[in-house]
């Protein structure tokens, strides 16, 4: 009988353990939070739909820099897992009315509206939620300086640029750092996913 009862008294101890360890990571999960990293300004670009886009609008933003002649994979590869974005954000309900995705071109010398809007087609972008933007070359270079992104165009057209995207909360404040798809690795949608969940709930 003593023996029957310590091993109720050690399933016990396991389960409560057990029962804890569940409880104390559904809260960590309930309160898991972003990090801020800075406040980007408000800014006012061409939009490819027509008309200005503003980014002081209220709406969780993933922001990613492109050009159309992207001397490597990154770029359309970037876009393929945008488009894929896109399609998971309206199953969430998401897509245009709490989550923005942002595409601003830092080569708009060459990146015209017309050409950005061929360019944004080829991954059936929908401009309720997914903008592709252009503006000034001092404009864009304000924001890229901004969000330390990296890049040069030279004088034959040719480029290098930063592989980084930026997640911008409601307020425009920078909340993680996401890397672009490359052929080795595609970007990590799922951790994405989650860190938009979280600045969604936050009202």
């Amino acid at each position: 009988m003593r023996k029957v009862g310590i091993f109720v008294v050690l399933g016990l101890a396991i389960l409560a353990i057990i029962v804890v360890s569940i409880l104390l990571y559904v809260n960590r999960a309930n309160t898991y939070t972003l990090d801020v990293y800075g406040t980007l300004s408000p800014f006012t670009l061409e939009s490819a739909a027509g008309g200005e886009y503003h980014s002081d609008n209220g709406k969780v933003k993933l922001l990613t820099f492109f050009l159309i002649n992207c001397p490597d994979a990154v770029c359309p590869l970037t876009m393929q897992d945008f488009t894929k974005l896109q399609e998971e954000l309206k199953a969430k309900g998401w897509f245009g009315t709490e989550v923005e995705l942002v595409s601003i071109t830092f080569d708009p010398a060459r990146d015209t509206l017309p050409a950005i809007r061929e360019y944004s087609q080829r991954y059936q972008a929908d401009y309720s939620g997914w903008h592709f933007l252009r503006g000034e070359e001092e404009e864009i270079a304000a924001i890229a300086q901004e969000l330390k992104y990296v890049y040069r165009i030279r004088e034959d057209g040719s480029a290098m640029h930063a592989a980084t995207m930026y997640l911008l909360d409601r307020e425009n404040r920078l909340r993680a750092y996401h890397k672009m798809s490359t052929a080795m690795e595609p970007m990590d949608k799922e951790k994405i996913l989650s860190d938009i969940a979280v600045l969604v709930k936050e009202k």
